[in-house]
This record gives C-alpha cells, sequence and structure tokens, in this order.
C-alpha cells in the first residue's frame, strides 16, 4: 500500500506577490476648442527647430506608436545568457523605460529609419498589416482556411490563373468553367492573404487574376464551341474570326506582362504597376464576356444564354454593346475592340445585302432567300427601301437587262465599317478619291504583285500566275507574314480607332447613317429607274393609258360604252313585249318559241330579250357575242382605221365579259331571281394586264374594279326601271290608278322622289366617287409620264405607286359604300334600291293588269312608308358617319374661287370626305332627316 504525503494547503505556500499592473499612460482630454492642423505642425516644427532635435519626436506621439518605431540607440552587445524578454525590459527609449513591447520591434527586418508621417497606412507594410490585424483581427470561419503567402509566391501562381491554366493555389474545372482552389471542397474557401498586406487589398488583387482567368477561358471555350457547329453562316464565321483574334492578342499581351523571371529573382515588383497592368485586360475581357453573355460570377454553363444564330441579331448585339460602351465612355482599347469585331462580323452580311440588290463589288446575286428582318441599326427608311429595291430589280432586269445601272453596279465600292476622320470626311464629301480610299481595316496589305495585265476584280486572285518562277519562294503559310497578319490588323485598327468622332458625326448612329447611306441612295436610285421605265412605257405598254382603258370600261366613264351596255342589258320601254332586233335575230336563228310571258311578272328594267328563255342567268352564245360587239363599237378613236383596229384587238385580248362560276358560289340564290337588285350580280367585266403592269394592276386591285362594277348595273337597272314608270305612269292608256286618286297622287310622289333618289345617286357615283378620286389621280401619273427628264418624287418605285393605286379604289368603294365595314350603310342603300325596284315591278304589274288597283293600293302604300323609313335611316346612318365638327349647311356654303375645278386636288376628294357630297346629292332641304319624325301623309 502506497502512502502519499500530505498535501500543503495554499495557505503553508509563500510566494512572492504580483507587482500590480498599472496604466503607464494617460490619453489626454480634447481640448474644448477646434484644431487646426496647420497652425499645431507649425508650432511643432517650430518647437523642433528651438530645441535642436529632430524635426520628428517620439515623445509627442502615444507610446504605442512610439514603441512601435523605436531606434535602438544602444550599440549592439555581447549576447548574454539571459532571456529575451530579460533585455527588452532593460531597453531604454529616450530615457524613459517601457515594460511595453511589440514583437513586431523584436523582428530582424524591422526599419531602423525615422517616418515623416503619422498615418498608419503611410508606414512599412509589414507595419500596417500588424496594426490592421491588431485593429481588425480575422475573424475564424469553419468553411474557410486561411493562408499567409510571399508576393513573389503568389505571383508565379496568378500568372498560370491569369492565363487560364491550373496552378499550385487554383484549378480549372472545364464543366462548371471556374477556378476552384486545390485540396479542398466545394464548400470550403481559401482565404490567400498576402504577407505585410490585408485580407481585402489580397482578395481584390487575387481576384482579378481569376476574373480574368476565367473569362479568357470561357471566351476561348465559345469559341471551338462555334467552330465545331456546321452551317454557322459566313456572319457567325467572321465574328468567331474576329474574336478568336482579339482573344489570341490579349493572351500573348498577359504572357508578356509581369511579373517576369528577372523581377521575381531580383524582388523588383512593384504591387500597384502589376494591379494596373491587368486592368485593361479586365476591362475587354469583361465587355466581351457580357457581349457573348459568359459574364457573372459563381455562373455555370447550363446558365449561358445562347448566341444568336441569325446574322441581323448577332450584328445587334454587337451594335448594341458597342454603342452602349460609347455613350458610357469606356476606356479607348474597349471601344475599340468592339468596332474592330462588329467591322469583322459585318463584312459578309452587307455584302449579301448589297447584293440583293445588285450593288457592290461582287456582283448582284438577287438572292431572295435572305431574310426580311434587319439589324437594329439599320435606318427605318433603308429597311423599307430594300425589300422594294430587291423586287425592283427583278422586274427591272426583265424590263432592260442592259440598263446601265446594273452594268455599273459591280464597279461600286463595297459597304464598310470607317471610323477614322479621314474616311468620314472623304465619305461626307463623296468624293471618288476618298470611296476608293475606304478600305476595310481588317485588310492586310499583300506583297505587290507586278503583272502587266489588267484584270477585273472578280479576277483579281488569278493575278498570281503572271508572276515569274519563284518569284514566292520561301514564302509560306507559317511565316510571320501570314501568322501575325491577324494581330497586326488588330493592333493597326485599335492604333487608328478615334478617342472621340468628329464633330459632323458626334454619335455612333451618324456614323451609321453614313455607312449605309450609299446602300440606301442605289435602293431608291434603282426603285426610281424602274418607275420612270414604266411611266415612260410607249403604247400599248403605257401604264397611264391602261389606268383610262379601265375608268372606262369597268367603271363605265365613257359614254360610247355606257349607252351601248345599256342597251344591251336594261330597257326603259314601257312595253313589255318590245324586244332588240339583235335578240331577235338570234331567237328566230335557234329557232326558239317565245314562251307566255303575261304569266310571270315583268322584271321592269331589264332588257326583254334576257327574258326570253325560262332560265336565269342567260346562258346564252348570242349573250356573249352580243356584249362582245358592245366593247367593238364603243371604242372610238381619231386615228385612222388600221391603227383603230390594231388597238382594238390590244383591247379585246385584255378586256372581256365574263360570267361567274355558280357551281362553286354560295349564296347565289338572288342570282337566280330577275326581280331582285343582284339579278346581274353574275357578270363581271374580266382584264387581264400585260406582263410588267401586273405589278401596277394587281388582282386585288382588279377585285375592287369588278365591285364598282357590279354596283354600276345595280343602279342602271333601277335608273332604266325608273324611268319605265315614268312613260307607263304617262301612258292614257291603260291608265294608272284611274279610279283611285289618292293612290294615283301617292304613285306619282313616290315616281318623283324614286326618280329624284336614283338620278342624284348615279351623278354622284360617277362625279364624285369616281372622278373625284380617280381624275387627280391619272393626272398627276399624264403629268409625270410627259415630264421627261424630271425626276418622280411623289411615289418613290412601282410597288408605291400600286399602293396609291390601291388607295384610290379604296377611298371609291368607301364613297360607294361598298367595304366590309360599311355594312349597316351599304346594307340600307341596297334596301332602298331594292324598295325602288320593287315599286317599278308594282307598277308593272298593275300596267298589265295582272293586279287589280284595290290590290296594289296597299302594296304602293306599304312600299312608300318602308321606303322613308329607310332612307330616314340611311340618312342618320351618313350623318353619323360624317365628321361631326363639319355641319353639311358649313360644307354646303364653303366658297371656291372661280373657275377652280375641286375635282383635280392633288389628293383627290377621299373616302369619307365624300360622304357629305352624297348627303347633300340626296337630302339638300333635309328631307329625309325630317320624314322619320313625320308621319304619312295620304295623298
Amino acid at each position: 500500500m502506497i502512502v502519499f504525503p500530505p498535501v500543503e494547503s495554499d495557505e503553508q505556500v509563500s510566494l512572492p506577490p504580483l507587482p500590480p499592473i498599472n496604466a503607464r499612460f494617460v490619453v489626454p482630454r480634447f481640448v474644448e476648442k477646434p484644431q487646426d492642423p496647420i497652425m499645431d505642425t507649425l508650432k511643432l516644427n517650430a518647437s523642433n527647430s528651438s530645441s535642436g532635435d529632430s524635426h520628428f519626436r517620439l515623445d509627442h506621439m502615444p507610446q504605442e506608436i512610439s514603441l512601435i518605431y523605436k531606434k535602438q540607440l544602444a550599440p549592439e552587445l555581447h549576447p548574454s545568457k539571459e532571456s529575451i524578454w530579460q533585455e527588452a525590459l532593460k531597453f531604454d527609449v529616450r530615457g524613459r523605460s517601457s515594460q511595453v513591447h511589440c514583437w513586431d520591434n523584436l523582428r530582424s527586418n524591422a526599419s531602423t529609419l525615422p517616418s515623416s508621417s503619422g498615418f498608419l497606412s503611410e508606414q512599412d507594410g509589414v507595419v500596417f498589416a500588424a496594426a490592421h490585424h491588431w485593429a481588425l483581427p480575422i475573424l475564424q470561419d469553419t468553411q474557410s482556411v486561411v493562408q499567409y503567402m510571399s508576393l513573389q509566391d503568389l505571383l508565379k501562381n496568378m500568372k498560370l490563373t491569369v492565363l487560364g491554366f491550373s496552378s499550385l493555389l487554383h484549378e480549372w474545372d472545364i464543366l462548371e468553367e471556374q477556378f476552384f482552389d486545390i485540396g479542398l471542397s466545394r464548400e470550403m474557401r481559401k482565404r490567400l492573404i498576402i504577407e505585410g498586406k490585408d485580407e481585402i487589398i489580397s482578395s481584390n488583387f487575387i481576384s482579378r487574376f481569376i476574373q480574368i482567368g476565367a473569362s479568357l477561358r470561357r471566351l476561348e471555350t465559345l469559341v471551338e464551341q462555334l467552330r465545331s457547329k456546321s452551317n454557322i453562316g459566313p456572319t457567325m464565321y467572321a465574328f468567331v474570326h474576329a474574336l478568336s483574334t482579339c482573344l489570341a492578342q490579349i493572351r500573348r499581351s498577359l504572357a508578356s506582362g509581369p511579373p517576369s523571371e528577372e523581377q521575381l529573382s531580383t524582388n523588383c515588383l512593384t504591387l500597384n504597376s502589376i494591379f494596373m497592368y491587368y486592368d485593361q485586360h479586365q476591362g475587354i475581357l469583361t465587355a466581351l464576356s457580357s457581349m457573348c453573355k459568359r459574364q457573372g460570377e459563381g455562373l455555370s454553363p447550363k446558365d449561358y444564354e445562347p448566341m444568336p444564330s441569325s446574322p441581323h441579331a448577332l450584328l445587334s448585339l454587337i451594335y448594341n454593346h458597342l454603342h452602349d460602351h460609347i455613350e458610357y465612355q469606356s476606356p479607348h482599347h474597349v471601344k475599340a475592340t468592339l468596332a474592330f469585331i462588329l467591322t469583322s462580323a459585318s463584312s459578309e452580311y452587307f455584302k449579301e445585302v448589297s447584293g440583293s440588290i445588285g450593288f457592290g463589288s461582287e456582283g448582284s446575286s438577287g438572292n431572295s432567300g435572305l431574310s426580311r428582318e434587319y439589324p437594329t441599326f439599320f435606318p427605318s427608311e433603308l429597311i423599307d427601301a430594300l425589300p422594294v429595291a430587291q423586287k425592283s430589280l427583278k422586274l427591272l432586269r426583265v424590263a432592260q437587262p442592259n440598263h446601265p445601272i446594273l452594268k455599273d453596279s459591280r464597279y461600286f465600292s463595297d459597304i464598310q465599317w470607317f471610323w477614322t476622320p479621314k474616311e468620314i470626311l472623304s465619305a461626307v464629301n463623296s468624293s471618288e478619291e476618298g470611296s476608293k480610299n475606304i478600305v476595310s481595316p481588317v485588310k492586310v496589305e499583300d506583297q505587290p504583285l507586278s503583272s502587266s495585265s489588267t484584270y477585273l476584280p472578280e479576277l483579281a486572285e488569278f493575278q498570281i500566275f503572271d508572276l515569274e518562277p519563284g518569284n514566292l519562294n520561301g514564302q509560306s503559310c507559317f511565316d510571320m507574314t501570314y501568322t501575325s497578319a491577324p494581330r497586326l490588323a488588330l493592333d493597326a485598327f485599335i492604333k487608328g480607332f478615334p478617342s472621340s468622332f468628329p464633330p459632323i458625326t458626334p454619335t455612333l448612329t451618324h456614323i451609321t447613317s453614313l455607312v449605309l447611306n450609299p446602300l440606301l441612295l442605289h435602293a431608291t436610285t434603282l426603285s426610281t429607274t424602274l418607275l420612270s421605265i414604266f411611266v415612260a412605257l410607249p403604247p400599248p405598254l403605257n401604264i397611264h393609258s391602261h389606268l383610262r382603258l379601265l375608268r372606262s370600261y369597268i367603271l363605265l366613264m365613257s359614254p360610247s360604252f355606257k349607252r351601248r351596255l345599256s342597251a344591251a342589258l336594261f330597257s326603259d320601254s314601257g312595253n313589255f313585249e318590245e324586244s332588240p332586233t339583235a335578240f331577235s335575230l338570234g331567237s328566230l336563228r335557234h329557232g326558239v318559241q317565245r314562251t307566255d310571258l303575261r304569266r310571270k311578272t315583268w322584271a321592269v328594267g331589264l332588257a326583254p330579250a334576257l327574258l326570253e328563255r325560262a332560265t336565269w342567268p342567260p346562258m346564252d352564245t348570242d349573250l356573249s357575242f352580243f356584249l362582245r360587239t358592245v366593247i367593238w363599237d364603243s371604242f372610238e378613236d381619231s386615228v385612222n382605221e388600221e391603227a383603230r383596229r390594231s388597238r382594238v384587238e390590244e383591247i379585246e385580248n385584255r378586256l372581256g365579259f365574263a360570267v361567274r362560276d355558280l357551281s362553286h358560289q354560295t349564296g347565289h340564290s338572288a342570282w337566280s331571281n330577275p326581280l331582285r337588285i343582284e339579278a346581274l350580280d353574275f357578270l363581271y367585266m374580266e382584264y387581264k394586264p400585260p406582263q410588267p403592269l401586273d405589278v401596277v394592276i394587281t388582282p386585288d386591285i382588279l377585285s375592287k374594279y369588278q365591285r364598282v362594277f357590279s354596283f354600276h348595273l345595280r343602279i342602271l337597272r333601277v335608273q332604266h326601271a325608273i324611268h319605265a314608270v315614268l312613260r307607263m305612269s304617262s301612258s292614257t292608256s291603260p291608265f294608272v290608278f284611274g279610279t283611285l286618286s289618292s293612290s294615283r297622287k301617292m304613285l306619282l310622289h313616290f315616281r318623283f322622289i324614286a326618280q329624284s333618289f336614283v338620278s342624284n345617286l348615279v351623278a354622284y357615283v360617277y362625279d364624285t366617287a369616281i372622278a373625284g378620286n380617280l381624275d387627280p389621280f391619272l393626272a398627276r401619273l399624264k403629268k409625270t409620264g410627259m415630264s421627261s427628264g424630271m425626276m418622280y418624287t411623289e411615289y418613290p418605285d412601282v410597288f408605291s405607286l400600286a399602293e396609291a393605286h390601291s388607295a384610290v379604289m379604296d377611298a371609291i368603294l368607301t364613297a360607294c359604300l361598298l367595304r366590309s365595314g360599311q355594312r349597316i350603310a351599304g346594307g340600307m342603300l341596297r334596301d332602298a334600291l331594292e324598295l325602288v325596284l320593287d315599286f317599278t315591278v308594282l307598277v308593272g304589274d298593275l300596267y298589265r293588269g295582272r293586279i287589280e288597283e284595290y290590290q296594289a293600293a296597299s302594296v304602293l302604300e306599304d312600299l312608300y312608308i318602308r321606303f322613308q323609313k329607310k332612307m330616314a335611316s340611311l340618312f342618320e346612318v351618313l350623318s353619323s358617319t360624317v365628321d361631326k365638327s363639319v355641319s353639311l349647311r358649313a360644307s354646303i356654303e364653303v366658297p371656291h374661287p372661280a373657275g377652280k375645278d375641286t375635282r383635280n386636288t392633288v389628293g383627290g376628294i377621299g373616302g369619307i370626305e365624300a360622304l357629305s357630297h352624297l348627303l347633300i346629292h340626296l337630302d339638300l332641304g333635309e328631307f329625309w332627316l325630317r320624314a322619320g319624325d313625320r308621319k304619312t301623309q295620304t295623298m
């Protein structure tokens, strides 16, 4: 058994007491007065000068700082056996001893030179780092590891990182395309601190190298991915080549940058100079990464936005980034690099666009597959002019293949970007020397080829075969002349790129307009050239003559044709059994026996010959033959008979009557009833324009002509029917309503207002709706055709002329209430004409004795009331359609100069504007406006 000796208590242990810890310094209270650093410094200097001591006194500073900057005054003694702490306690500073010391005073590389500044940030780096660490100690984090490194070791690794390679500190992850710390998991983070620097300065310094290396690797990966794709297009290929050239130049500059091996060996390194050297590289790579959708900390490949594949979207992306950097006044090398990429990527696209309209040195391809979408920097007038110029080029090649504008286009300069003030001024002055000197900045001067032959531009590459044998010996594609060509082109471009644009083109938008101005000028010239050819075409291709032909025949503006057509289709005779000679001869030739027509209702207004057969519509060869003679007989010309015959044959080949295919028509039941207002809608006039003129006279425009033609047939039929009523009501044998005097008065009043309505409507349609809109258009067209040598300015191209032609027809349809948006008003007008036609049919039946007077009286009264209400409703709708700000009476009382024809105004009367004239024609005294509120008066 082991027995331990008893342990003595604390009272039995005698130890010397610890010395008290007393404060060795006192911080004085601030005086209650404003501080004056200037006066305090002057007093300090004066006191130092008077005392004869050094200009810097440690006893005027806090004791902690003076201890850090103490100077060893005692000579170095022989090493003693005392500890380092005992030696420190014996050390005396300026005759005073201190018991507080700092580890920094004990290091061997402590600075012994006095400092002239009292700011810690201006002291030695180690001193500042120690003070900063003491004031703000590094917080320990379980998710991070702190590692101190010397500047030399760090720069050796950062030189690899900035080039995008893995180092001893960071490794590149190909999948995530990021730099990660070596030896740590993805959740851990290494906090590198440079010796003598704090954590913030070290982090900022290291992050610049990591950002540059990551951006460089991401962009190079993008270049490889784009090049691996097939069919990327010439614009994308040019962009990739320009981007690759910029990245190669940046990598070369990074590789040759500091620190070099000599600087690392001699320890001649300045942190600020190294940091600022890589600033411009970071700015360029940040701009390129942002443009390529690869900018962002912690961004992974799955978060990348795809690059636009279409040329116009790609060029718009580059242009917008360049525009933003110019507006934000980015550094010169950033703007120049983006401008270089835009210049290189736009070259092939400009050639495609130029070739589509026959412009450029490589000739015109007329590529119709070019997208109709253009970059955002294309001016709106150029976007509108290019599709028109492409179609004009095709038509011009067909019309005049040998036109000078087609031959000389291959000698035009290509559209290219230019940036220097000299090139801009040359383009503004439009001098020939300036246009020849505008060459692509990307193009590198080749070796001059001595050749005695002159080649065309498209055959210039064959000049190499005229050289003497062995002239190019030693020149290889691997020589520096060829391998350094892109780099030299980029260097020359950046060096020549101006820091600011000249005052004549202060913004990028002005330069863009100036660059694309030749393309816009050629497009407009091509369109106006084609238009001048169309206007100046000789007969029978003169466009003015064809439009007058449509006006005369389809719109029934020719009195001769209208008279003969009315004689063929209509009749205003009061004798039902009367028939034209032509149809009676046809009936006798075919041996057709006339049916007992008294059993059927008389279709008043139609020619009796059309009703000889029992079917409707009349499908007879005699009808087509007689209508053919109508066109032949109505053509009147003052030229001789031979010229007249040739022109008539041309008209017959272009113009003729046709019948709609009823088997493919839906809702044509109204056509099969000769008593309806739509009885003649089966008939229309077909027009076949010649090959060049079908651009101006399109099928859509012809359909509008045919709608007006059908409307003409309706009102002509009603006009002839009301004339027949006039004959029948004026006859005394039989005497219509001879026994009913009130019905007789109502008949005469109904006849008067119906005839007034139809006559005024016919006058309005011919004089206002058609002549008021179409005649000014034809007058301007004829004036332009007669002005030889004068540029046509009102219509910039043929297609604008076609649009103007279509707009004129739209105005005519609107004035006639035939547009689809006018179904209410148009339906009321049709119903009014239908009521007038029903009135004429009623009078015809009463005249023929098919109905008694007492039976017809009630029907007549019902038609009279319905017609009044329909006309009142029609005028209410028209009044609401017309502009409310212009009253009807004001439009009547507008004074016009004497002898001035209002139909010859530049724009014509118009569509909606013509409806006010319709109100004036039909209801000058506002009779119909009051008819809806007035009760029916028995006559």
